[in-house]
C-alpha cells in the first residue's frame, strides 16, 4: 500500500541550502530511488517540509538507510542517525494519480 511520508521539525541548520546539497549528491532527477512515486519540498507555515509518496514503507526505509543518510553525512558532515531527529509522519494513501 502506498504511503505518504512528511518530514518536518528538522534540526537547526536544515533548510534550503542543505536540502539542495543533499539533492545534488543524491541526483534523484537522474537516478530516482526505487519505489518513490512523488516528492516535493518547501516551506510550509514557516517550517522546512519534505513530503514524499512511496510505493510502501519498506521502499522509504531502504532509501533512507542506503542513500539519504550517507548523502547527509557527506554534505553536512553529521551523522543523521544521531542527535536531534526531525518529525516523520506517515499517512496511508487511499488513492493517487500518476499521469
Amino acid at each position: 500500500m502506498a504511503v505518504a511520508i512528511r518530514t518536518t521539525d528538522f534540526p537547526e541548520g536544515a533548510g534550503t541550502a542543505m536540502y539542495d546539497g543533499v539533492e545534488a549528491e543524491l541526483d534523484n532527477q537522474n537516478n530516482p530511488p526505487e519505489g518513490l512515486l512523488f516528492h516535493w519540498a518547501g516551506d510550509v507555515d514557516g517550517k522546512w517540509t519534505i513530503t514524499d509518496v512511496w510505493e510502501n514503507r519498506d521502499a522509504y526505509d531502504r532509501f533512507q538507510e542506503e542513500r539519504l543518510f550517507p548523502a547527509i553525512q557527506k554534505v553536512a558532515g553529521m551523522d543523521p542517525a544521531s542527535g536531534p531527529q526531525p518529525t516523520i509522519t506517515e499517512f496511508a494513501v487511499h488513492n493517487f494519480v500518476k499521469p
